[in-house]
């Protein structure tokens, strides 16, 4: 299983693997939370379209570091088209909401996503505390174990999923203690 952040994605170009044509660029994902699971990606508008297109997840071929591949351009559709189809039906947003511990606690806003590359499947995701504890500590990362419950604001996750939250190395504090103990600043 390989996984994928949201934030690494977006921007990517797609492109149809039987002719080498870039198809356009990932602007976004649709999201299922009943199914917590990544449907489709939004790709770019150009300036003059007002239509919205989208390639669901079960026409890419891969999705690598530099590209995301998909067969023809007949796997490009419009999002219009797959919402009267019912095709994305129980779509929901994810970047944004807050997450909420069983405990009652709150650990802080969706800002990434890590999802699985081959079935879309959302395993975990990053989150923030505020901009002074992502500078000092960085962001942490929550693993979907257990149950996890969607609602319009808030993300409900279990306390297994708190047990296993990471912070993600980042931040002043992890940078200084890792310097620390490598021995290039001396301890006090």
């Amino acid at each position: 299983m390989v996984l994928e952040k949201l934030s690494e994605v977006v921007g990517l170009p797609v492109i149809c693997s039987d002719n080498g044509k870039k198809a356009g660029n990932v602007e976004d994902i649709i999201f299922c939370p009943e199914e917590r699971k990544v449907k489709a990606f939004v790709l770019e508008q150009k300036g003059y379209e007002l239509i919205k297109k989208v390639i669901l997840m079960k026409d890419v071929i891969s999705l690598g570091n530099d590209a995301v591949l998909i067969k023809d351009a007949s796997c490009i559709r419009t999002l219009k088209r797959l919402e009267k189809s019912g095709e994305l039906e129980g779509k929901g947003e994810i970047k944004g909401l807050r997450i909420i511990s069983k405990a009652g606690n709150d650990l802080g806003i969706v800002k990434d996503i890590l999802f699985d590359s081959s079935s879309g499947i959302v395993e975990g995701v990053e989150v923030s505390d505020g901009l002074i504890q992502d500078i000092m500590e960085g962001r942490k990362i929550i693993p979907f174990f257990g149950k996890v419950e969607f609602g319009e604001e808030n993300i409900l996750v279990g306390n297994e999923a708190v047990e296993e939250m990471k912070n993600t190395g980042g931040g002043i504090k992890n940078k200084l203690l890792r310097k620390q103990n490598r021995g290039d600043i001396p301890a006090e």
